[in-house]
């Protein structure tokens, strides 16, 4: 459900870049909607990080207004399609899973 019309991209902004590969050889098999919201959320935080190794948190994922309100179907499952959407991804190798105990 669209609330408000967007006004359309700014002339000047912060950019985040995404491999040309990604346009090619990746978002043409991505069926699964929420698995796009995350996998571009992912590059986008990733790339506001500084610093050597730059990486995200599940926290920081389950944190984001933008990105739990985009994985949002109404049922509070949000941690849920989180999850399905990094797996999805991991499983592509479009994204690396670590974890850290």
């Amino acid at each position: 459900m669209i609330t408000k019309e967007f006004p359309g991209f700014p002339g000047r902004g912060r950019l985040t870049p995404l491999p040309n590969v990604f346009f090619t050889s990746v978002l043409p098999h991505i069926e699964d909607i929420a698995e796009l919201k995350a996998t571009l959320h992912v590059f986008w935080a990733v790339y506001q990080k500084k610093g050597y190794p730059r990486f995200v948190t599940r926290g920081e994922l389950l944190a984001s207004d933008s990105l739990v309100r985009g994985l949002n179907s109404g049922t509070g499952a949000v941690a849920v399609a989180l999850d399905r959407a990094m797996a999805a991804a991991t499983r592509r190798g479009t994204l690396l899973h670590l974890r850290l105990d």
